[in-house]
């Protein structure tokens, strides 16, 4: 393999992982703004809807070191 092919297929990598922490920024900000739905579809006030955001970060976080594991483990691409 040439340094050129070398030297692209880093950018292709870089790209697709860029892509992916977009993606994932997107998913855990995402509920921000369905917060006052939220709070009127279930008839509840903004206390008790704080608690789902912070419900739902913490399990993303948590998640994450889960997720790499698992992708150590089993390998990257087939957990991907």
């Amino acid at each position: 393999m040439s340094k050129e092919d070398t030297n692209r297929r880093f950018w292709i990598l870089l790209a697709i992982l860029g892509s992916i922490a977009i993606v994932v920024e997107y998913a855990e900000t995402m509920l921000f703004p369905a917060i006052p739905d939220i709070i009127k579809e279930f008839e509840m006030n903004y206390n008790s809807s704080s608690w789902i955001l912070s419900g739902y970060l913490i399990t993303a976080a948590v998640m994450a070191p889960i997720a790499g594991k698992l992708s150590d483990v089993y390998g990257k691409k087939r957990y991907l």
